[in-house]
């Protein structure tokens, strides 16, 4: 019988993420989210990830927000994608927002308080990212798509869409 072997990682220490249910459209609420967490979110290529159960590539509405004062980058992403949830374990949950970098308690209880009075939210909640199955593979997604976005945009040369 072969062995298996499993790379154990800590992301609950490098990475925040707060659920959050709301009505609203994703540009909508990220506008909301900029204004009162003085953010500068902006959308970004779908975000792709693919799902091993069903064996499919789905993408996701995404966000970024790189902060080096800071040393956070901010993650908006959308649950629901064009093949069904990003998180099957909280199919209640709209949309996410991730936060890569060291974020004090009384920090991201301060995010969590100014998410609860939003007028768009009806719903916060942390999330332990241990509880969540196939995070490896999200994880994994998410570098690779970054990579390939500012691959991107660095291949861009200014003045390269200008009419001469």
């Amino acid at each position: 019988m072969p062995k298996k072997l499993r790379l154990d990682s800590d992301y609950d220490q490098d990475y925040t993420l707060i659920g959050i249910a709301s009505h609203q459209r994703d540009y909508r609420l990220v506008w909301s989210l900029n204004e009162k967490l003085n953010l500068h979110l902006i959308k970004m290529n779908d975000l792709k990830i693919f799902q091993d159960k069903k064996n499919e590539l789905n993408t996701f509405s995404f966000y970024y927000d790189d902060d080096p004062d800071t040393f956070k980058t901010w993650f908006f992403i959308s649950n629901m994608g064009s093949n069904g949830p990003l998180f099957t374990e909280h199919k209640q949950t709209n949309f996410f927002l991730m936060i890569k970098g060291v974020v004090p308690e009384d920090l991201k209880t301060e995010i969590v308080h100014a998410l609860f009075v939003n007028e768009y939210v009806l719903k916060v909640h942390s999330i332990a990212l241990s509880s969540i199955s196939n995070i490896d593979n999200f994880f994994s997604d998410l570098e690779m798509e970054l990579m390939e976005m500012f691959k991107d945009k660095k291949n861009q040369k200014p003045g390269k869409d200008k009419k001469e």
